[in-house]
């Protein structure tokens, strides 16, 4: 699974991280860079007096990958 994870810093000088799962991993840099403008200018997320995320810092594409050790899927039985 691909995650978009976006850093900021808040107006409380803290760095503050929104991740978004399932995201479009052909976004390029100018994109994902006018998104974090757009959130930093909108305001939407505070808490009290502190901005979340005021100042965008960095952004990056974390891939996972999910390996099963026990509990997994079983085999069919043979017939």
């Amino acid at each position: 699974m691909k995650t978009l994870e976006l850093s900021f810093k808040g107006s409380d000088k803290r760095v503050k991280h929104l991740r978004l799962k399932y995201v479009n991993a052909d976004l390029t840099p100018a994109e994902v860079e006018g998104l974090m403008k757009q959130v930093a200018a909108a305001k939407l997320f505070a808490k009290g007096d502190v901005d979340l995320y005021a100042d965008p810092l960095r952004a990056e594409i974390v891939e996972t990958t999910k390996t099963a050790l026990v509990g997994g899927p079983q085999p069919a039985p043979a017939v």
